[in-house]
């Protein structure tokens, strides 16, 4: 066996070198202390404590957590980053930085209405995103050349499992931390005890973060909703951009008049499915879907080959319990109505599979000859996207970590994460910005889905009504017949389908009515076995096959086929608007800027950077008098003001910050020089 000989030579690290893993967290708080980002924030953010830490302080500790792309808590980060705290917050003109329990403590003291005053500023302003919103790439193209922002709100859901706890008369009473975190709620795919809400906006071209905000258990509905949507005015009209050509992408959780009415008085257009159930069995609906051309929706062939039409413009009326917050109810409003179709076998996951071809309806606020339907339904179907991006949070910051049992703190340290996504999209872009050029757009040439059959679809209430039949007593007589339950078709012994005509009038004291299945006029003519199977002398004579079925199927059956014939008027009328408008000459095209690609570009900069910081500190100013106050306002114990507070822990105006940095040349472009108190030396 071979031998080994180790030899361990002690060494004293430099304190002042900082370990590689904070290095972009220490460019971050240096470049927000230039841009005078760290002064905006002592006076934007606020917690509402007599002492201790301001908020801005607890921004900055977060910040540099996120930044440190660990996966451990923020306990085991201050261990290991702890020696060079001090100089990580001289580089943010500060003296020190919080730690885990006066972060706790901080984080605590946080209240909703001073977390939610500052998101905007936070999410928007803060990171100086305004150069990637401008850009052309990050639009949405339309029929005619337009570009258009689009937002997606989607919201999210984190759920907490409760351990078993203990209890006894020797024990103090069960107390959980998460008690007012989260409550029961709706998680869908995710599985819990209790859960809080997460609603979000985010730019879909640019992938930034616009709004977010926490809510107990399933939320508020339009009142979250009705937040989101202001943080989206709020960023259009700080850029200068039309509201009517700025797109909101909902889920189909939002597909209510109640969220079209917000989008509606924001002057904000939408795309989203249409909750209406009834639609899908509504007598014009149905003779809409059979009269369209149906056109190829653009698609990435990873999924169902859609088809797209316009139905019409639909008058919604809200239901009469359906009220606004404060008890008024809504007005009906007239939408533009899309369906697509796919060929689907077995359940619809959406929509309604009528007739073997899933149908989904879609509310599309937005002019049709701009968003032609097929494209309109490719947009909505983008919003796919957004689930890997809420994925890509988790992969790279940790998002679903809770860093605070108390609600708004875990806000506000979640909205601290997505400014750090922003901070890092903007500045990728900002060191090697694409060229400003729009997308070159090819001619619109829309293609006939050939795949739809004739008379598509037959009514599904009326198959729904004879599929609970006993077939296979009514054809017991009639061998080589058939009839498809999955399908709702009655079939001949030559495989040829029969359709229901006629329901007889039902005979008085009899509990049984017949009903007729024919053949179209023709339908038998090339029949081989048409000789043999009825005797007709007349031409184009189709086959025709009667049943005795129970009184009650032959009255719905009849009811319905009045209905759907027009012989009789319905409860409430639907009326379906015609839509004619021409589109526009030009394909769609999407944006086209890579978000996460700009942000592994501002990443780059630090492979193999080194930082070292040292942090010099004036001679303490001679003590005061203990027993005299230093003015009026220390003696009467006033409140400090905001700017007061934060600029508690602010480097005194002597100090000085000397910053040695070796690595990519663009770190000059963080490493700028500030203020007189710092001097910095690159290589």
């Amino acid at each position: 066996m071979a031998r080994k000989q180790v030899q361990v030579t002690p060494s004293v690290r430099d304190p002042a070198l900082v370990p590689e893993a904070l290095v972009e967290g220490g460019a971050i708080l240096n470049d927000l202390e230039v841009r005078g980002v760290v002064a905006e924030a002592e006076t934007r953010l606020k917690v509402r404590r007599q002492g201790g830490y301001a908020a801005v302080d607890l921004w900055l500790a977060l910040l540099l957590f996120f930044a440190w792309q660990g996966q451990e808590g923020f306990k085991t980060f201050w261990r290991r980053v702890q020696p060079h705290v001090q100089g990580q917050a001289g580089l943010a003109g500060r003296r020190r930085l919080p730690s885990p329990s006066a972060l706790s403590r901080g984080l605590s003291a946080m209240e909703p209405e001073r977390v939610r005053e500052a998101t905007s500023w936070l999410l928007t302003e803060a990171p100086e995103l305004d150069a990637v919103l401008r850009h052309p790439s990050v639009l949405s193209w339309d029929a005619h050349g337009a570009g258009w922002h689009l937002f997606e709100l989607d919201p999210t859901v984190t759920t907490l499992r409760h351990r078993a706890l203990p209890v006894g008369e020797d024990l103090p009473e069960a107390q959980r931390r998460s008690e007012g975190t989260g409550v029961q709620g709706f998680s869908g795919r995710k599985r819990g005890d209790i859960q809080f809400r997460r609603t979000d906006v985010q730019h879909a071209g640019a992938g930034l973060w616009v709004h977010a905000h926490l809510h107990r258990g399933n939320g508020d509905g339009v009142v979250d909703f009705g937040l989101g949507l202001d943080a989206i005015v709020t960023l259009l009209d700080r850029l200068g951009h039309p509201r009517e050509r700025a797109l909101v992408r909902m889920d189909g959780e939002h597909g209510s008049v109640p969220y079209f009415t917000a989008c509606r008085e924001r002057g904000l257009p939408f795309v989203t499915r249409l909750n209406r159930s009834k639609l899908y069995e509504d007598p014009e609906v149905l003779d809409r879907l059979r009269r369209a051309t149906w056109h190829l929706v653009p698609d990435s062939r990873s999924g169902p080959v859609r088809s797209a039409a316009d139905l019409g413009v639909l008058v919604l009326r809200p239901d009469a319990k359906t009220r606004r917050p404060n008890g008024e109810p809504y007005a009906p409003l007239a939408l533009r109505v899309v369906a697509s179709i796919f060929p689907q076998e077995g359940k619809a996951r959406c929509g309604r599979l009528l007739d073997g071809w899933q149908v989904e309806l879609y509310a599309v606020d937005l002019p049709a000859d701009a968003w032609p339907a097929p494209e309109a339904v490719a947009l909505y179907h983008g919003r796919a996207s957004q689930e890997n991006r809420l994925a890509q949070e988790d992969r790279e910051l940790g998002l679903d970590r809770i860093l605070s049992y108390h609600l708004p703190g875990q806000e506000f340290a979640t909205l601290v994460g997505l400014f750090l996504l922003n901070y890092q999209t903007a500045r990728g872009f900002e060191l090697e910005p694409p060229p400003e050029v729009r997308p070159t757009a090819s001619l619109r040439q829309p293609r006939v889905d050939e795949r739809v059959p004739p008379s598509w679809p037959r009514d599904p209430v009326v198959t729904k009504q004879l599929n609970t039949l006993d077939w296979s007593s009514l054809l017991a007589r009639r061998p080589g017949w058939g009839w498809d339950i999955a399908a709702g078709r009655l079939r001949c012994p030559d495989g040829r389908d029969l359709v229901l005509t006629t329901v007889r009038p039902q005979v008085p004291g009899r509990e049984t009515a017949r009903i007729i299945f024919c053949r179209p006029k023709g339908g038998c003519e090339d029949c081989a076995v048409r000789d043999g199977c009825f005797q007709a002398v007349r031409p184009l004579a189709p086959k025709h096959a009667e049943f005795t079925v129970p009184s009650t199927v032959a009255d719905a059956l009849r009811e319905r086929l009045h209905l759907v014939r027009g012989h009789v008027e319905p409860v409430q009328a639907l009326h379906l608007g015609p839509l004619e408008e021409a589109a526009g000459p030009r394909a769609t095209v999407p944006p086209l800027f890579l978000p996460a690609e700009a942000r592994h570009r501002f990443r780059e900069v630090f492979n193999e950077a080194t930082l070292r910081v040292e942090v010099e500190l004036p001679p303490p100013a001679p003590p005061r008098p203990r027993l005299v106050a230093n003015d009026a306002a220390q003696r009467q114990h006033r409140r400090q003001t905001w700017a007061e507070r934060g600029a508690r822990n602010r480097l005194p105006e002597k100090a000085l910050v000397r910053v040695e940095v070796t690595g990519h040349p663009d770190l000059e472009h963080l490493f700028r020089m500030p203020r007189p108190l710092r001097e910095t030396s690159s290589a």
